[in-house]
Parts: structure tokens; sequence; C-alpha cells
């Protein structure tokens, strides 16, 4: 029987005659267009860069004509603020306003500004009728000119005012009515006019209410005789776009190139196209055409409403600019020459053009002859393809006759050969599958005795939860017999209880769909661990790569794992679940723990041996000084030093019994927090020099908790110790007591030197101290927290280096008494204060 026909693919499949062709125009095209890329792009960097540089030299150009006309009208302007007869009539009003008091010059300037403004004739003759602006009207009219020297018709039509002030900025003659009468807060006149001294200053431009045009001006301060001192200034209002644009607008190439003026904000002062006043359309192009260096760029935008990349030529005008502020970096003009792009590269896209033109046709050619060599190709290659499909279904009777001379005539000539030798191999194909088949039973019993010789429980189940397989151990473990011809549920041969089945159940699900079957969340853990175990024995939770989980089955504990196994050959996936006896390795791990425990144990009682012995050896000490000594009152003395050592020694094993003695059962009882702070501080001050030390308090009332008295004192007695030993005995107390809707918090503070910051970590660890031998037992801040945490309250401790330390304790609020406990709380709280504990 010959073999079935292999599926069709439904994949789309490109033949080889299509491949062939595809190749001859890939090696064509591919290098055609890379040529054409290059030749675009480096047509195009020549063009930016040539005329990049043409445009920058016609700025140049253009920004010394700007300069060049400014230059003359500020030398006109000039003859005007030069005029004897001008200079004689303003230094004699400076001598009239300096002769006057201060009430008569406010009351003329007064007067003079509201006849101007309400255009009174008589002043408004004054003004505009006087001797001055009798000469100004013949210097603008050029009767006053030389004849080299006369105002050309333009610049006398673009003038828009002309008008003289005095010392004071007011108006003091004029061509016209427009100007306003005081003008000494205007930005010209300070300019000019530059305290006294005068400087020329040119105006940007900007627009002018009373012109109704956008103006630029030029300010020159008029100096008196002897050159000494400004007597006033010279103001020419002049139409920004009259004026430029005889030098701007004869500037064009091309259809589109031109040349225009703008100030340093982007303002538009001459330009063909745009009119004056309006900023360039994009903000961020005024960087790249302002700097103080000639230039060109290629820009983002063209500056006149287009987004198309645009070649940008621009140069600063030098020396109007410095007049404009005193400052070529401000208050600049520029010269800014632009064409466009479509216009500009106009050249290399037409070259392009025709470039494709012919890549087209090439690819055309191309195509033709590569249909014609891989026809002769493809042929022969797909009667190769029918032999060998027939090859396949057994089918091939006649050999395969191909005559090309080439490699695919030795293809032809190997199919042949192989045809022959399937046709041999087949005979014997029975055989080696009988082999096969009886190599597989083997591996699959060899499988079987390795997973029955492993030392732990192998458990296999499909999607519905029943038993597949279930290795030796697991069957003598879970004492399970796998019938073959009856199913077993899985939690059949589990003996849990229905919150583990429920979590097993979870992990089962998500162990099918592939995922690590980790613990969900720390209820699942105690789920699982269903007996009673020491407390201070942490559960064993999935951990590691592998995630395993702890089950408890009986009197063994197991770690078990779930694994995920596909089937093979369209074969059902199954789900495992592998167990480890670790019953043994908790009890051991259980006896670490009590090994650590004593330990600690051992290592607590080292310290307070070590605490103990340098009391004893004082009082060792001074007990053999008092046999010899024969002065009554040094006796005493050295009396009253072992009483101080016996005390210490007894406080360090009172404070070592707080820290390791099991809590007593004592009846707790309602206390006064703030009397008990009263007891412990006045205890700790009463034999010590108080002169410098104050006390704050701020009590919140009688506040009651529920506690022992001796012990909370004794709290707070160590705790204000501490206090006070930062202090030195001087400095500041800080004791607090405030309510809360739930707790009452007591706030204990003091002005040392603060706790280090590298310190507050362990400042509650038993035997911690940061004073030197003998001075502290290291137990006081562990006791009291001990005490607090014992009566429900905590403690937390917030300390500032060279501020000082705030303790913070906080205590569950209790109902109020009734009158007649009231009386008991506070004679709960009397008795002797326990002696301090130093930390």
């Amino acid at each position: 029987m010959s073999p079935a026909p292999p599926a069709s693919r439904t994949t789309t499949r490109w033949g080889l005659q299509l491949k062939l062709i595809l190749s001859m125009l890939l090696v064509g095209v591919v290098p055609l267009m890379v040529g054409l890329g290059l030749a675009f792009w480096q047509g195009s960097r020549e063009i930016q860069v040539v005329s990049g540089e043409s445009f920058k030299a016609l700025a140049e150009e253009t920004a010394r004509k700007i300069d060049l006309l400014m230059s003359d009208e500020v030398a006109r302007t000039a003859r005007i603020a030069a005029d004897p007869s001008i200079v004689r009539e303003l230094e004699q009003r400076r001598d009239a306003l300096l002769g006057m008091t201060e009430d008569e010059r406010h009351r003329t300037v007064n007067r003079l500004e509201r006849g101007w403004q309400a255009k009174d004739p008589a002043t408004v003759q004054t003004i505009t009728g006087s001797n001055i602006a009798g000469l100004i009207q013949e210097y603008i009219s050029g009767a006053k000119s030389e004849a080299d020297q006369l105002i050309p018709q333009v610049v006398r039509a673009a003038t828009k005012m002309v008008y003289i002030t005095d010392v004071e900025g007011n108006l003091v003659a004029a061509s016209t009515t427009l100007p306003p009468y005081a003008n000494k807060d205007t930005a010209w006149w300070a300019g000019a006019f530059h305290r006294g001294v005068g400087q020329l200053f040119i105006e940007d431009v900007h627009f002018d209410e009373r012109a109704q045009t956008y103006v630029i001006s030029i300010s020159l301060p008029i100096m008196d005789r002897i050159r000494y001192g400004a007597i006033g200034v010279l103001h020419r209002v002049i139409d920004a776009k009259e004026l430029m644009s005889p030098s701007i607008s004869p500037i064009r190439f091309g259809k589109t190139g031109h040349v225009m003026l703008i100030d340093h904000r982007g303002i538009v002062m001459s330009c063909p196209i745009l009119p004056t006043g309006v900023p360039l359309s994009d903000a961020q192009l005024i960087p790249l055409v302002t700097p103080l260096q000639p230039g060109w760029v290629s820009a983002p935008s063209d500056g006149h409403g287009g987004q198309s990349t645009s070649i940008i030529g621009f140069a600063p005008v030098p020396e109007t600019s410095r007049a404009a502020s005193g400052d070529p970096g401000k208050g600049s003009w520029h010269t800014f020459v632009w064409q466009a792009s479509d216009e500009l590269f106009a050249p290399i896209r037409h070259f392009l053009t025709w470039m494709a033109v012919f890549s087209l046709v090439a690819v055309g050619l191309m195509t033709s002859l590569g249909y014609l060599a891989a026809n002769r190709i493809v042929k022969p290659v797909r009667r190769l393809q029918a032999a060998a499909q027939s090859i396949g279904r057994g089918e091939l009777r006649q050999p395969i006759d191909i005559q090309t001379g080439d490699e695919i005539q030795d293809l032809a000539d190997e199919f042949n050969r192989m045809n022959r030798q399937l046709e041999a191999a087949f005979a014997g194909l029975t055989d080696q599958v009988t082999s096969k088949t009886q190599q597989v039973e083997s591996l699959l019993h060899s499988t079987d005795e390795i997973l029955d010789a492993v030392p732990t429980p192998i458990i296999m189940v499909n999607h519905e939860e029943q038993l597949q397989y279930i290795n030796q151990v697991g069957r003598t473990a879970f004492q399970s017999i796998l019938d073959s011809a009856q199913s077993i549920p899985l939690f059949d041969i589990l003996p849990v209880d229905a919150a583990v089945r429920e979590h097993l159940r979870k992990e089962f699900r998500r162990a099918g769909n592939g995922e690590h079957a980790t613990t969900a969340s720390g209820e699942e853990d105690a789920a699982v661990t269903n007996t009673a175990r020491d407390p201070l024995v942490p559960l064993m939770r999935a951990a590691g790569p592998g995630h395993r989980q702890e089950i408890q089955i009986g009197l063994r504990r197991y770690h078990y794992q779930w694994f995920h196994m596909a089937g093979r050959n369209q074969g059902e996936d199954r789900i495992g679940l592998v167990f480890r006896d670790t019953t043994d390795e908790s009890r051991l791990q259980d006896q670490l723990i009590q090994a650590e425990k004593s330990g600690s144990l051992g290592t607590l009682t080292a310290g307070i041996g070590h605490e103990l012995n340098n009391p004893l050896f004082g009082i060792l000490g001074l007990g053999e000084a008092i046999e010899e000594e024969p002065n009554l009152d040094r006796v005493r003395s050295y009396a009253r030093d072992i009483v101080q050592h016996g005390r210490r020694m007894a406080s360090i094993i009172r404070d070592f019994t707080g820290v390791t003695a099991r809590e007593t059962s004592d009846q707790r009882q309602p206390v006064h927090l703030e009397q008990e702070l009263d007891r412990a501080i006045t205890t700790l001050t009463d034999g010590m020099d108080t002169s410098e030390l104050a006390i704050q308090r701020t009590y919140a009332g009688d506040t009651c908790v529920l506690a022992l008295p001796d012990q909370l004192r004794q709290a707070f007695t160590n705790l204000l110790t501490n206090a006070l030993h930062a202090m030195k005995g001087r400095g500041i107390i800080g004791l607090s007591t405030a309510l809360t809707d739930t707790s009452v918090v007591i706030t204990i503070s003091d002005s040392g030197p603060g706790i280090p910051k590298q310190h507050l970590s362990r400042i509650f660890d038993p035997f911690f101290t940061t004073k030197g031998q003998g001075e502290g037992s290291g137990l006081g801040l562990t006791v009291a927290r001990r005490i607090i945490k014992k009566f429900g309250g905590d403690i937390r401790i917030e300390s500032k280096e060279g501020i000082g330390t705030f303790c913070i304790v906080t205590f569950p609020t209790i109902p109020l008494l009734p009158p007649t406990q009231e009386a008991s709380c506070t004679e709960s709280t009397s008795g002797s204060a326990p002696q301090p504990s130093s930390s």
C-alpha cells in the first residue's frame, strides 16, 4: 500500500519562476534606487550650501544698505539738533525753569499741558508756531538744507512727527499737533537724554496710536553750546514701511525670493509679502535667524506661514542695532533672505523625475529577460516536482528523463537512484516497525520500574481529578491500589479536610493551565497546616524556583509540588503531584530553633555577669578600705558608696528579671498618668541640683489607664533618667498628655544633644548603651518598653542631633470612672517611687 499524500498547505507559496524574476529585479533595482537616492541627497546638499552662502551674502549687503540709510537719517536729524537757534532757545528755557520756584514750575507745566491736551489755540500756537517749530518745518521741507543735503521726497513723506522736548521731557516745539506733551517717562526720552549726558537712541518698530501706523523713531540729545550737557531731546517719528521699502522691496530673485527686515523679537519691519508689524509665523524660527553673526540655516519653516524646510540667509544690522539699545546683542535689527523650497529645489527634482522614468524602462527590460531565463529553469524543476510526488505515492514506474547537461540533470539521476532504494527499503519496513514497538514497550516497563524505585510518592491525574498512575511508594504511603478497570478520584486517597481540599483544587487548576501552583495567601497556608504546632516554629511556605508547599496527612508532613505533562501524539495532558516526607526535617528544625533560644539566653546571662562585676569589685575594694580606715567620717562615706553599688546591682537584677521572667498575672487597676509622671520626676530631682533645669508640664487632665502603678512608675522613671542623663542636668524637660477618641498620648521631651541616627534602630536592644563602662546597664529602655507593651501601650522615639529627643508613649483609653472609683484610682498610685535604672 502506498503512503497517503501529505495534506496541502493553506499558506501562500511563491513559485520558483516568480522568485527568479524577483531576484533579478532586486539585483538591478536596488543599486539603481540607492544610486538615485545618493544623487538626490548630494544634489540637495550642494544646492543648500550654494544657496545658503548666496543668501548670506545678499543679507549682508542689504544690512549695509540699511545701515547707510539709517546713518543718513541720523545725520539729517543731527543737523536739526545742532541748529544754534534751537540750542539758544532751549538754554533760555532751561534757565527760566531754574529761576522758577517748584510751585511756579509745576503751575506753568500743568497749564501748558492742559492747554495742549484741550487743543487750546493759544497753547497750540505757542508750540507749533514758535521759532523753533518754524525751523523744524524748514529743515523738513529742505529750505534750510544745502543743495547736496536735500531730504528726499520719500523720507519727507515717511516722517510723521518731529518735536523737541526740554530737560524735563515737556514739549517745546512740534511740527504737528500729534505729539504728547509729557515725555519724561518714555523709553526713547530716557535713552536719548541718558541722565543729562545724551546719546543717540533708535526705537524698535511699534504701532503709534497717534500716527496710526507702525513706526520707528530717531531720538537725539540737544547739547548746550559748550557741549557739556543735554538741554533737550529731538524726537523724529518715521513710518517704518515707507522708509525701508525703497531699500528692501526692489530686491527680488526668482518668483518667490526676496529680502525682509525684522527686529530681535521677530517683528516684521519691511517685507514685500508680509505687512509691517506682524511677527514671524513660527516663534522657533526667531533664535535661528537673529544671531550676532551673519550666516544661513536650514530652518523647519519659512516664517511666512509655510511649514516646509527652507534655506534662510541672515545678517545683523550692526551700527543701527547698537544705537537702538546701546548693546549689539539686544534690540538688534536683522535682514532675512528667503526663497520658497519648491522653487529652490526644482532643478534636482526635475533630474530625479527623468531618472525615475529611465529606471522604469530599465525595470521593464529586466523583467522580460528574467521571465525568459526563469522559464528555461522552471520547466525541468516542475518535472522533478511531479516525479517526487509520484515517488511519495509509490507510483513512479518510469525513470525521469531530463537532458539539460547541468545540475538539474544530476538531480534527476539522484531521484531515480532514490526511487530504486525506496522500493528495496519498503520490503523490510514491517519487520522494523515490529522491532520498534517492542523497544517502546520495554522502555515503558523500565520507566515504571524506575518510578517505583523513587523513594517519594508520585501521582499522575487527568483533568477530571481521576488517578492515572501512582508509584509503589505512593501506593504504600496512601494505601491505594490502582485498578485499570475502575478510576479512582484523587481525594479518595488523600485524607484531608474540606479547606485543604479546596486549596489543593485551586492549585490543581493552575497547574492544569500551565501556571506555577504557588500559595495564594497566608490564610491558605494556614489551612494546609491543619495541626497545632509551636507558634515559634515558622510555617514552611512556597519558596525557591520549585514553589514547594506543605501538607499534613495523618502523622506525617509532606512537601508537595505540582507539574504539568503535555500529552504526545494528540494524547490527553496530565498533571503530576510529587510528595517528599519532611516529618524528620521539621522535627530537626524545631530542635534548631530551641538551640538558638538557649544560645540567646546564654548571651543575655553573660551580659548580666559583665554588668554585675563592676559594682561588685567596687564593693570589695571599699570593704577592704573600711577595715584599715581609722577615720569615722571616711568610713561613713565608704559605706554610702557601698549602699549605692548595692542598689545599682539590685536595679540590674530587677531589670534582668523584667526582660527574661514570665509576666505576672497581677490584677490591673486604673492609674493616673499625670500623677505617676510627677512622682517619677520628683523622685529623680530630689537629690540633684535643679537650678539649671526647667520642667514644662502640659497636661490634658486626670487621665487614667489600666496598669500596675509601681511598674508604670518604673517605666516613666527609666525614660526620664535617660532624658536627664542626656542633658547632664541642664536644660528643659517637657511633660505633656493629650487625649484622642481611642487613646491617650504621653510625650517626654528633652533639650539634649539627641541620639545619633545610626543608634536609633538599636536603642531598645538589651544591654545596648552609648555610655562608658559602669555608667549604664543598657536595660532602661528595654524594661520601659516591655512594661508599656504589657499594658497594651506603644512607644516610639524620635530624635534629631543637636535639637533633642522626643519619647512618645500611647495607651488605650478606659471609660470615665464614677466618683467612688475616682478616689481609688488616686489612692492606687500612692507608694514610694522605685529607684531609676540608667541606660
